[in-house]
């Protein structure tokens, strides 16, 4: 019931997502608009995704290698897999799939899944001061600028009181720890053991993750936001829009801020918004009405297919156990703990 509940709330969310996309729009314009397209943009923006897709999963690998070297196989599979499964299962659910198909060995489910925090804390932080920097450069009463100038800040604020926490957190280990039990105790003593275990556990793995080549890290994300924008700026080119380096990367911020909204499988619907509320920053109503709309949906489309092609060709790799991608990180812990012992 909870999950038929959080289903029904995401097809909801893209619902409502989508309708604010097309409201007002000629549907027929706009299906006119993508027949008209250069399609040959395509074969770039793919050749630039992979390289997105191999720079993910490099600097996974990076964030891992304090606590083991995973084998480029495994790392591979469990990245395709674990980010189709991001895409399926709403309310970003999938996201404990890639910590959970990765764990192997000395590498628990826990620590993979402090890495996955990692990585979308320096993610977060990275998107927030791009969008800091371009959409000052936009002209004043550019309409919509200032909505998501405020979005960018507030993503910024947010993440940066988590990195704050999380910081406190590894200093103060034990208080954190004891803090959580108190908490948690006199209204369900189980729950405030298994508690307080994950999170030590996770907070240990947190500092080790982020004790590796952090430089390095930072290269790779700049590198993989880099190329990411200028991916959409390829396909652009095949719906008639020359988007500069700063309009590229609003847009890419637009689609982040928009895919942090909770939603129904795929991302649907709040990807697309994302897409063209960041487009319509630089664009005229007019193009963007027909062009724009079409642009965005068939960006979209695009990534999710190259995602989900590349998540079945490895399904059913040997470096995959489907199984572990429904159950949870502490339990596959507590299984290997088992088995160790």
């Amino acid at each position: 019931m909870k999950r038929a509940v959080q289903l029904a709330a995401g097809i909801s969310v893209s619902a409502l997502a989508l309708w604010w996309t097309v409201r007002g729009k000629d549907l027929g314009a706009i299906w006119a608009a993508a027949l008209a397209a250069d399609y040959r943009y395509l074969l770039p923006y793919f050749a630039a995704a992979a390289v997105c897709y191999a720079l993910r999963i490099v600097r996974w690998g990076v964030l891992l290698e304090p606590i083991a070297r995973v084998r480029p196989a495994r790392l591979v599979a469990a990245s395709a897999v674990g980010l189709m499964a991001l895409l399926i299962l709403p309310f970003r659910l999938g996201e404990l799939a890639r910590p959970c198909l990765v764990a192997e060995g000395p590498l628990r489910a826990s620590a993979a899944l402090s890495s996955i925090v990692v990585e979308h804390i320096v993610d977060a932080l990275t998107v927030g001061l791009i969008l800091a920097v371009t959409l000052f450069l936009l002209p004043e009463g550019t309409p919509g600028a200032r909505v998501l100038r405020l979005s960018a800040w507030i993503v910024l604020a947010g993440f940066s009181t988590l990195v704050a926490v999380l910081a406190l957190a590894w200093r103060r280990r034990a208080t954190a720890v004891s803090s959580l039990t108190q908490i948690l105790a006199p209204v369900a003593p189980g729950l405030a053991q298994k508690g307080a275990a994950t999170l030590g556990a996770f907070l240990e793995a947190l500092r080790l993750v982020w004790s590796g080549r952090r430089t390095l890290l930072l290269v790779l994300t700049g590198a993989y936001w880099a190329t990411s924008a200028y991916a959409i700026s390829l396909l652009a080119r095949g719906f008639g829009f020359a988007l500069s380096p700063a309009a590229a990367f609003t847009i890419v911020g637009a689609i982040v801020i928009g895919i942090m909204i909770p939603s129904g499988p795929g991302m649907v619907g709040t990807y697309q918004a994302g897409a063209v509320f960041g487009l319509s920053l630089f664009a005229t109503e007019e193009a963007v009405a027909t062009r724009g709309v079409a642009f965005a949906n068939v960006l979209w489309a695009a990534q999710i297919g190259f995602q989900l092609a590349l998540g079945v060709a490895f399904l059913f790799s040997r470096e995959i156990d489907f199984s572990r991608i429904t159950r949870s990180p502490r339990d596959l812990d507590a299984e290997a703990g088992g088995r160790s012992s």
